[in-house]
């Protein structure tokens, strides 16, 4: 096995020399207990004064997300306190395009012959299903984790989460950590390099509850000489979770006490303690964290810069300007008396704020009141917000068109450039979170291969299928098993950009009705396409009441013409096999050119009627092209998307009869 690694380039002061190096501290799992501690103690103490530059900043981003811009500016009582707070809005903008898809995992099992690749298939569709499952999982929906840990990564430069089984539970969770409540070595790029310090709370009575033979130590190291009492009992505790590199094991402590210590619980192991190669889905052992990273230059896991820290000093300055618009906006001039022609007193009866009024001494102003004018705001104040505001929507890749907002671009193909070029930015950190989710799924398959029984699985679907793949993974985990998710599956896309190209590729007749319904969004697009292939071929199974409708009309007419012998009847009520749908009696009004008033038929869509195919005009393929071209217009997507169903499937319909009407010439 290899692995492909980065190698960061290390300025010329900073080389380091050849041979022995800092001497490094070694232990495994036999190690004593107060070594352990000292060796644990050494890595944190080690490590905190590049965490707390991390921490530092990731901080000053936070208050920037929070309306806590001003700490640490002195202002006068009268200046504004106002704060445009363009981060906040760049952020919550990104997170929900970056995380607005589920991230889709690919299974593929290693198969020896072609018969096992159909039975494959059933196996991987069934653990495709689990695992959605728990993705949507109403207690812990992942989305909403993916969400945070994008949104701290963001903000803090790292995301983080974990995966957990919870023996109360007897289920496997996922939840996120904030990264400021974990310390991992400065030193390692990849989540093998890296080891990992997460420091928790918990009130002394859940402490002891979890280390329940390590009672009397957690008191004699806490509060000796004493036995715990019920105020005790609740006195929060503060303790590390340490896992080394490789993640053999876990060890917890709490100042100089090892809690407990024992090999990763989520690994199976041999009875020599060695990694067991045969019955792991993973090659080696690991560690139980998932880390996100974007912008990175290899030094550490965690990111060297992030949007927001780029454009902290741009929102200082968005700040800046606005608060120069608003205190020249409120300067209405000031009342300026002089105390020889008008008491004081008597200047301030005078309508405005104290502020706003000057008395002075001596003569003149103006021999009695004077007003000075109010301060002119320059153009470059509202120019320059204009332009720091412009470039900090560059660097969050968040213009105005991405947020939704309306544009300023002339034209709707500058409004999607524009568009496309926000999407690129995002692009980095979806990739980032594609990764984590492949990393999360291969962590939730090792959880059920060494925790799961059939029981679990039947909770989801049902307890044939549950105990069919409790052993079909079991067998697959020995095959060899991966999983990975599909890249570009959780990219934002550009729904009308996607709709107007099914609309050019269904003109062309290039695009089947399944793929074409998806493209338009329909809640269910194999329904709308079989419903579309019953109406192209059996119609009177799509509109019962109207075949009735039709042989009652015509054996009327038949009856009205008795001299007339009436022609062989044909089956299916009239109607011949592979036909077009019948059209109603209603006299025939030529279509509606596209740049014309739209014709009463079209009218009826747009009110939400079911119209039946060239209802009331005569059929042709210019029609029919009209109507695509409307479907592909910024109008039409204004109609809510009940209408633009209809329209579709009306639509589609028409195509389809046109296109019988060529064959059959």
């Amino acid at each position: 096995v290899y692995r492909i690694v980065m190698a960061t380039p290390v300025p010329l002061e900073e080389s380091r020399r050849e041979g022995v190096g800092e001497v490094q501290d070694f232990w495994t799992i036999d190690t004593p207990d107060d070594e352990l501690v000292r060796m644990i103690d050494r890595k944190i103490a080690g490590a905190t004064q590049d965490w707390e530059e991390f921490k530092k900043e990731g901080k000053r981003n936070e208050r920037y997300w929070l309306p806590n811009h001003l700490e640490g500016i002195d202002l006068y009582w009268h200046q504004s306190r106002i704060v445009q707070n363009r981060i906040y809005m760049g952020v919550e903008t990104m997170v929900p395009i970056i995380t607005s898809k589920p991230a889709e995992p690919v299974i593929s099992v290693a198969d020896d012959e072609e018969e096992d690749s159909e039975k494959s298939k059933d196996f991987t569709t069934r653990l495709q299903k689990v695992l959605l499952d728990k993705y949507y999982d109403e207690d812990r929906p992942q989305q909403e984790m993916f969400e945070v840990v994008a949104r701290h990564l963001l903000l803090l430069k790292l995301g983080v989460k974990k995966i957990i089984w919870d023996e109360t539970l007897d289920d496997y969770y996922t939840e996120f950590i904030h990264p400021h409540k974990i310390i991992i070595s400065p030193d390692g790029y990849f989540n093998e390099d890296v080891w990992v310090a997460q420091y928790i709370e918990k009130p002394l009575k859940d402490l002891i509850e979890m280390f329940p033979d390590k009672e009397t130590s957690i008191m004699a190291n806490l509060f000796p000489g004493t036995s715990p009492t019920e105020a005790m009992r609740g006195t929060p505790i503060g303790f590390w979770e340490f896992w080394p590199e490789d993640g053999k094991f876990l060890v917890w402590k709490m100042n100089n006490v090892i809690l407990q210590k024992k090999l990763n619980p989520y690994i199976k192991w041999t009875n020599d303690k060695q990694f067991d190669k045969v019955n792991n889905h993973f090659d080696s052992s690991k560690k139980p964290y998932m880390f996100l990273n974007s912008q990175n230059l290899g030094k550490h896991i965690w990111d060297d810069t992030s949007p927001v820290s780029q454009g902290v000093s741009l929102q200082d300055g968005i700040n800046l300007m606005q608060r120069i618009i608003t205190d020249t906006s409120r300067d209405q001039g000031i009342l300026v008396g002089a105390q020889e022609s008008i008491d004081r007193d008597e200047l301030y009866k005078y309508t405005g704020a104290p502020n706003q009024k000057l008395a002075v001494k001596g003569g003149d102003p103006t021999k009695a009141l004077y007003r000075v004018a109010p301060k002119d705001l320059k153009p470059y104040i509202t120019e320059n917000q204009l332009h720091l505001e412009n470039a900090l929507d560059n660097i969050m890749g968040t213009h105005s068109t991405t947020r939704g907002e309306r544009s300023k671009q002339p034209t709707l193909g500058q409004d999607l450039l524009s568009k496309e070029a926000d999407t690129g930015r995002i692009d980095g950190i979806v990739r980032g979170l594609e990764r984590m989710a492949s990393e999360l799924y291969n962590w939730e398959l090792q959880m059920m291969y060494v925790k799961y029984k059939a029981s679990h699985y039947a909770r989801i679907l049902g307890e044939k299928n549950g105990k069919k793949l409790y052993d079909e993974v079991r067998d697959s985990v020995k095959k060899g098993i991966k999983i990975i998710v599909k890249p570009g599956s959780t990219l934002p896309t550009d729904k009308l950009s996607q709709r107007n190209e099914a609309i050019e590729l269904a003109k062309a007749d290039k695009i089947d009705d399944i793929t074409f319904y998806e493209r338009m969004d329909f809640p269910n697009p194999r329904e709308a396409a079989k419903r579309l292939f019953i109406q192209k071929n059996m119609p009177e199974k799509l509109y019962p009441d109207l075949v009735k409708e039709m042989e009652a009309e015509a054996q009327k007419k038949a009856q009205e013409q008795p001299a007339v012998l009436p022609p062989a009847p044909l089956p299916n009520g009239g109607v011949p096999v592979g036909s077009p749908a019948p059209v109603s009696a209603v006299p025939v009004t030529p279509a509606a050119t596209p740049e014309g008033a739209p014709t009463e038929h079209t009218q009826r869509l747009l009110a939400g009627e079911a119209v039946p195919p060239f209802d009331g005009i005569a059929p042709s393929a210019e029609h029919v092209a009209a109507e695509l071209s409307f479907m592909g217009s910024e109008e039409f997507m204004q109609y809510p998307e009940e209408i633009q169903a209809i329209y579709a499937q009306h639509t589609l319909g028409e195509r389809q009869i046109i296109q019988g009407q060529s064959v059959q010439a």
